[in-house]
């Protein structure tokens, strides 16, 4: 089940409904060191925009990339929920 709180939650816990702001990123996690680089750092704002059958991997939109991530790098990604 995934969460839609108002308070900081990982990226892995997001629903679909709703826009998110990065706050914090583990970049020693290799794959969202390279999601940086394509600019997910704090302070974009991010969507989910699909999730798989059985829910791993996800799929993403920040800055008008379109990404899929796994959920256990999903969670290396911290966000809020934005008004």
């Amino acid at each position: 089940m995934r969460l839609n709180l108002t308070e900081n939650m990982q990226l892995n816990e997001i629903k679909r409904d709703g826009t998110f702001r990065v706050t914090k990123v583990n970049p020693g996690n290799e794959s969202i060191s390279r999601l940086m680089s394509l600019g997910l750092l704090p302070g974009r704002e991010i969507r989910l925009t699909h999730e798989a059958p059985l829910g791993d991997p996800i799929a993403v939109n920040f800055e008008g990339c379109h990404m899929s991530l796994r959920l256990c790098d999903a969670a290396e990604v911290e966000v809020e929920a934005v008004g």
